[in-house]
């Protein structure tokens, strides 16, 4: 594989740069945004609570239980974000966490009676949500799809 540096510029264009609203990264950037402004609305509108906390709840709520490192981990959010929203998710009474019997230094969390039912009332509704945005893609698409995103997400992390 050339070093990068040496590869040819992948956002250039026979007829110079590509205009920045070409570049995959704004593409993505402009997409994401898109996709989260939907399911804050979605989920302010059907739950109460925002795009991070769902992340947080429906992660915990399909472990069962699972540790704060492990949540970080899964979510890919920074573990400080992951932290606030844990700290906002106890408060309000949706999440419970217990010391780990294992590791002391460690906290098991897991969802309260109310956090459980934000969860099986939410999923629901997310699941329709991705169908929604599959629906009108093939298999063939999705899959092509789905390698294009593995293979953005190992060269970011170059």
């Amino acid at each position: 594989m050339p070093h990068p540096q040496t590869q040819p510029d992948s956002d250039a264009h026979p007829a110079g740069p590509l205009p920045l609203h070409q570049f995959l990264t704004y593409r993505l950037s402009r997409v994401q945004a898109k996709l989260n402004a939907q399911a804050t609305r979605l989920l302010r509108d059907t739950s109460g609570i925002t795009l991070a906390q769902w992340r947080v709840i429906a992660l915990i709520g399909a472990a069962g239980q699972t540790r704060l490192s492990a949540l970080a981990r899964e979510a890919a959010l920074d573990k400080g974000l992951v932290s606030r929203n844990l700290k906002t998710l106890i408060g309000d009474g949706l999440v419970s966490t217990r010391t780990d019997d294992s590791d002391h230094r460690a906290q098991i969390l897991q969802l309260t009676r109310t956090g459980q039912d934000i969860y099986e009332r939410t999923l629901p509704i997310m699941q329709a949500r991705q169908k929604r945005l599959r629906d009108g893609l093939s298999e063939t698409e999705l899959e092509s799809f789905r390698r294009v995103l593995d293979h953005l997400e190992i060269a970011a992390e170059e």
